[in-house]
């Protein structure tokens, strides 16, 4: 009979704490062994979660040591009660050349839920060649989701650093992890997509959507010249400055005494003249040097500590060098929602209930700058036999429609655009980082809507939908918006509907440039997932499918999973409440020439 859950982790709780005290090791000692936290060990023994399988095997390797080699199950039955995951402990065959090799899952994907085993497994599949021109030594080196292949651990293995215990993949190594962005697709898609398409030092990637720069940054470490667009200033910055690092972490460990006498001289200074208390926020504003202007709410935003910190930060870097300034800007931005008062637990910005208290900048700021030198140590380190200097990554600041990419220059798109009106709001998500960096960015965010593909602050204006060049050439997209706004109960949803349908118009020009970018045979990756109007699931997919076509682009294939953006088991409610699906679309360009 099969024993209740409940049952089950208590027995597993039990087991796990006599098995620690008989061999006289405190929970931290045991983490050190086991690999883990001692708040996991802590978690185990409270019943609050049992070990992953990788730990389990730990445990069992443990146990029969102290039962000299005499081990059965009734001596520690933690194995007994633990489903076995499809990957667990599995050594895969790898082909690659016409060789077979051995290889070996990262610890999350044997760790991790079942669902996730077959994307993980598809993404192994995607990356084997019967002829490719890498070198073996290099290919095997730059693989995804793998821990190690013939016994030699992959590049990605040694930057992430999963833990053994690891249920999830991190969106965060690297560079990636230098500043927060919603929605951003998993570095592990893109190396293994890179890898698919079998880009090399002689080929340009481009992503025309490129965010916070998670293409460029994997192209980057992969000895790949890539190209990103970007429209929005404050994005366009993060990626720049993530795909562009400095080739040396001692230009920013440079910064940080001279950041840090600045800032205490300019504190002292300023709050000496009244102290502290006596200070108001239009004192701060009024500051010599003080570069932010009010803005709504920002009483309310910061608080006055928050708010001179955040000034004097603002008034060095903006007199720096743009390498400097750059990697300065990038490390405040990434920690305004922890130095705002803002609610860290939602996508979009929002007031704390309780503000901020004893609110330090600078050591706030430090520590991810700290972070950023390190992490470039380790990419130079874990990469040295694929990165590529910061020239090989170019940035361009604008709509993607106003791009200069030359004609049949551009061998693979990897992009994920817009999925269309509401999906996300990145401008309110980083709302408080675009109206402390005003006078860097010079822009207004609400004046680039008419040139945002997908905005919802596109106009509201009466759309003539009768325009679209779309219309003529996807019976998807005519049957689908059509059958729609005839719909009584979806009057009211009638402008978003067609602010929708001009997305896909907007999207149908935009892949006219891909034609016209993209070399012979080139080929692009889409990602785009299926929105709903209500209760109805906008078919994204097929449309795209008839749009590229129509453009003389070859469907080659499509991978249908909900992706999980900063962690592979991430429950996401936005996500499951506007998005259907997710696919990742991979075309191929005709050989017809393109206007």
């Amino acid at each position: 009979m099969t024993m209740p859950k409940r049952e089950v982790e208590s027995k597993i709780s039990t087991d796990i704490r006599i098995l620690r005290e008989s061999i006289g090791f405190s929970q931290q000692e045991f983490a050190q062994f086991v690999g883990v936290s001692s708040s996991t060990i802590n978690r185990w023994e409270k019943g609050e979660c049992v070990p992953s399988h990788l730990a389990r095997k730990q445990l069992i390797e443990l146990t029969q040591q102290i039962n000299n080699g005499q081990w059965t199950n009734q001596s520690f039955t933690v194995d007994k009660y633990i489903d076995k995951n499809p990957g667990s402990g599995e050594i895969m065959k790898f082909s690659y050349n016409g060789k077979d090799y051995s290889c070996q899952f990262m610890p999350y994907v044997e760790n991790g839920p079942k669902d996730q085993y077959d994307f993980h497994k598809l993404l192994l599949t995607l990356q084997e060649h019967e002829f490719s021109n890498i070198p073996e030594e290099i290919y095997k080196s730059r693989l995804s989701i793998l821990k190690e292949i013939d016994g030699i651990q992959t590049s990605q293995y040694k930057l992430e650093a999963p833990k053994i215990s690891s249920r999830s993949w991190s969106s965060d190594y690297g560079t990636h992890g230098w500043h927060r962005y919603v929605g951003r697709f998993p570095p592990h898609l893109i190396r293994a997509i890179l890898n698919y398409f079998n880009a090399t030092e002689n080929d340009l990637v481009l992503d025309p959507f490129c965010g916070s720069g998670t293409t460029l940054v994997e192209a980057r470490l992969l000895g790949i010249p890539s190209i990103g667009v970007e429209i929005s200033p404050l994005s366009a910055l993060i990626s720049k400055t993530k795909s562009k690092f400095p080739s040396e972490s001692r230009i920013i460990y440079s910064i940080i005494p001279q950041l840090e006498e600045f800032y205490m001289t300019h504190w002292d200074s300023f709050v000496s003249s009244k102290g502290f208390n006596e200070i108001s926020y239009e004192d701060i504003i009024a500051r010599p040097g003080n570069h932010i202007d009010k803005f709504p709410n920002y009483e309310k935003w910061l608080t006055k500590e928050a708010l001179l910190g955040t000034s004097i930060v603002l008034e060095y870097l903006i007199l720096q060098e743009p390498m400097i300034r750059d990697l300065i800007a990038t490390a405040l931005s990434s920690k305004m929602r922890s130095i705002g008062n803002v609610d860290v637990d939602v996508v979009r910005a929002e007031y704390r209930r309780n503000p901020r208290k004893n609110v330090n900048v600078w050591s706030i700021v430090k520590r991810q700058l700290i972070k950023m030198a390190k992490s470039i140590d380790a990419s130079l380190s874990t990469h040295a036999l694929t990165i590529k200097n910061a020239n090989s990554v170019e940035i361009q600041n604008c709509s993607v429609l106003k791009a200069n990419i030359q004609p049949n220059s551009i061998s693979y798109i990897i992009t994920s655009p817009p999925y269309g009106v509401e999906s996300l709001s990145y401008l309110r998500t980083h709302l408080l980082s675009f109206r402390v960096l005003d006078a860097l960015l010079e822009i207004d965010p609400y004046n680039i809507n008419e040139e945002v593909i997908g905005s919802e602050y596109l106009s509201k204006d009466q759309i003539d939908v009768s325009l679209f060049e779309v219309r003529h050439f996807s019976p998807t997209y005519c049957g689908f918006f059509t059958a729609l706004l005839e719909k009584d109960d979806l009057r009211k949803h009638k402008t978003r509907i067609q602010m929708m349908m001009k997305f896909f118009d907007d999207m149908n020009n935009v892949i006219v440039k891909f034609a016209k970018w993209l070399k012979k045979d080139g080929k692009v990756a889409f990602v785009i997932g299926n929105k709903k109007i209500g209760d109805n699931i906008i078919p994204t997919d097929v449309i795209f499918k008839e749009i590229f076509s129509n453009h003389g682009f070859i469907f080659e294939q499509s991978i249908s999973h909900k992706l999980k953006t900063n962690n592979s088991n991430s429950q996401v409610p936005w996500q499951e409440r506007i998005i259907e699906n997710e696919f990742v679309m991979i075309f191929q360009r005709g050989n017809d020439d393109t206007e």
